[in-house]
Parts: structure tokens; sequence; C-alpha cells
């Protein structure tokens, strides 16, 4: 099972927004990564960057 860390980046800083993340789905324009657990975090965003290898996932946050 593949599990990433979603970060949202800024500049050249990056800060975790979830951990353990199994899906990610667009629900009414906004990015909803749901956990192993099943929590849902819910960002206004865009993704920039998915590294299945490397498990992680880059956003940019809308301002």
């Amino acid at each position: 099972m593949c599990l990433s860390t979603v970060y949202a980046v800024k500049d050249t800083e990056k800060k975790p927004v979830a951990r353990n993340v199994a899906s990610v789905t667009v629900r009414d324009g906004k990015l909803v990564f749901t956990d192993i657990m099943g929590r849902a975090t819910v960002v206004d965003g865009a993704i920039e960057r998915i590294d299945l290898m490397d498990n992680f996932i880059w956003i940019r946050e809308h301002e």
C-alpha cells in the first residue's frame, strides 16, 4: 500500500498538511485528502506535483 504525505508549498518552504494519505479526490473545486483512518483534510488549492515513488504530494494553496 502506498501512503503519501501532502505538503503545501510556498516559495521554497514546504509544510505538512496531511499524512498517511490513501486517496485524493476533488469535491466542489477543493482537494480532499483522506488518510488511512478515513479522516478527510479539505484544502482549497491545486496539485503541483505527485511522486508515488517517494510518497509525497505537493500542493499550492489558493490565497
